[in-house]
């Protein structure tokens, strides 16, 4: 009788593996997540920092002590777009914001935060470890640059068991998002992240219009291959994603 139960406890363990050692528990993140974002991805900044600071502070500090050898990739990239995001957060909440040339060089290249036991900024996280180690262009929809053409912050963290479903919805959500990528039939428009990174989307997909028709909607799918020769692509707001009255500065 031992037989069958060994046979299922071992299936049961190749279903659902155990999280590494080296496993972040984003929980904490999560909550601020959804306590602060509302359905729009905007912020509730001044909130956040009045009620519940000393929990992001904690979440801060797990993440500079993570140990990121020993974690599984799927755990390792949760991880690193949690960072990414978090940094972002905490850069609005010591003042910072894109919304200027000089702006952005100080928050996305000087500003530093510790994670993963060294001082890394934003950029450093982005281009040196996201799109270097994963080679994955979906991660332009998860990274949020807390502005307001940026993809919207996702009310919930990044979770390993879940990762490739939270990805191909933040694909799925941006793309098709009019305020973000216009597909009809008077422009194809779509956001500059497709300019700016176009080398990950033709990497992955061949060109941005082969990627762009994975995730878009079934009605416009046709539009996207009629006028995929007329791209062109959308100002950038870099106006702060904050709820109003919720700015810091």
């Amino acid at each position: 009788m031992r037989y069958p139960i060994i046979l299922l406890a071992t299936a049961v363990l190749f279903v659902f593996p155990r999280p590494s050692r080296a496993a972040v528990d984003h929980s904490p993140w999560n909550a601020l997540l959804v306590r602060y974002v509302d359905d729009h991805g905007r912020v509730a900044y001044r909130d956040l920092q009045a009620q519940d600071r000393a929990l992001f502070d904690s979440y801060l500090a797990t993440l500079a002590q993570a140990q990121v050898p020993g974690m599984s990739e799927a755990e390792e990239q949760a991880f690193w777009l949690n960072a990414y995001n978090a940094m972002i957060v905490n850069g609005v909440l010591q003042g910072h914001t894109a919304e200027s040339i000089l702006a952005r060089k100080r928050f996305f290249s000087w500003y530093t935060l510790p994670v993963a036991g060294e001082e890394r900024s934003p950029d450093e996280v982005e281009h040196q470890i996201l799109r270097k180690k994963f080679h994955d262009p979906r991660i332009h929809f998860a990274l949020v640059c807390a502005s307001s053409s940026c993809p919207k912050l996702r009310r919930e963290a990044y979770v390993p068991e879940r990762l490739e479903q939270q990805l191909d919805e933040a694909a799925r959500a941006f793309i098709n998002d009019p305020a973000r990528n216009r597909i009809d039939a008077q422009q194809v428009a779509l956001s500059q992240i497709f300019q700016w990174f176009a080398e990950d989307f033709v990497r992955n997909a061949g060109s941005v219009p082969a990627f762009v028709q994975r995730f878009v909607a079934d009605e416009k799918r046709a539009i996207l291959a009629a006028k995929s020769g007329e791209l062109r692509y959308l100002e950038y707001n870099w106006t702060l994603n904050a709820q109003e009255g919720q700015r810091i500065a």
